[in-house]
């Protein structure tokens, strides 16, 4: 009988043991399918991450080709980034000189955000706007237009006539070279764009 019992013991105590290492395996297996799971979703998400990602560049690249040619132009014209104060003045003063203005003085103040009233959302990026002043004597009305025509064919930038007044200096108009027969006081509005917090002046 005592072999009988062995067995028996032996048998029990084997079919327990592989009961405990199924289970063991059973609980490694579902411990192991979900951090392949988990590992399955993480490099998913890189992988639609990387993805976006991918679509971002290649939409940002067609945009660079589809505006830099604009964008290229609107350097070119000193309408975009800071705004060349330096060449406005220069560029009226040659004018001045080349039309022998009698007199002309000007005045330039601080660069403001303009708000075009479009209702467009502006971004990270502002319109801004210079006011001129300008005072002149001039020999007759044709040196007025100009003097507008050299300063929107040579000056850097885009400006605007918001306001010109001619007044007569004399009773009797002379065609003397140097006679100063009309005066004009003209505001011009010179517009500029760049970022939002970019009121910082420059006179390049």
């Amino acid at each position: 009988m005592k072999p009988e019992h062995e067995f028996l013991r032996n048998a029990a105590f084997l079919f327990a043991g592989s009961a405990m290492l199924s289970a063991a395996l059973l609980t490694g297996s579902g411990l192991f399918e979900r951090r392949m799971e988990r590992a399955c979703q993480h490099h998913r998400a890189q992988l639609h991450e990387t993805r976006q990602r991918y679509l971002t560049a290649v939409a940002a690249a067609h945009s660079i080709r589809d505006y830099l040619p604009q964008f290229s132009a609107l350097q070119d014209t000193g309408l975009w980034g800071k705004e060349h104060r330096l060449n406005w003045i220069e560029t009226l003063q040659d004018a001045a000189a080349a039309l022998q203005l009698p007199a002309l003085s000007y005045e330039i103040g601080a660069r403001q955000v303009r708000d075009p009233g479009m209702g467009l959302p502006s971004g990270s990026h502002r319109v801004y706007s210079s006011a001129m002043t300008l005072d002149m004597q001039l020999l007759h009305e044709g040196d007025l237009f100009a003097l507008l025509d050299l300063l929107e064919a040579r000056a850097k930038g885009l400006y605007r006539v918001a306001s010109c007044e001619l007044t007569r200096n004399f009773e009797e108009l002379t065609d003397h070279p140097s006679a100063a027969n009309l005066r004009a006081n003209c505001l011009l509005e010179w517009y500029s764009i760049g970022p939002a917090d970019d009121l910082e002046i420059n006179t390049d």
